[in-house]
């Protein structure tokens, strides 16, 4: 997969590249600030694009059975 050069990326890449983040963040025990900052460089993997495909899908399909959830103390009138 061929890294995008323009400034801004589109916001499946950026979500890919935090949740690499966290990754490296957690399993090397630093910091995600560091993991960011060590490993911006690094082009991001098919594994995390799909990953964050599917972490944003999950999110929009929860946001959506959440606005038609009545919180139990509201009178549906």
């Amino acid at each position: 997969m061929a890294m995008k050069t323009d400034s801004k990326p589109d916001p499946e890449t950026k979500l890919a590249r935090y949740l690499a983040s966290a990754f490296i963040a957690y399993s090397h025990g630093i910091g995600i600030d560091d993991a960011r900052k060590k490993y911006a460089h690094m082009p991001i993997g098919p594994f995390w694009i799909e990953v964050a495909r599917k972490v944003r899908a999950r999110t929009a399909q929860a946001n959506e059975r959440a606005a038609f959830i009545v919180p139990p103390d509201r009178r549906i009138q």
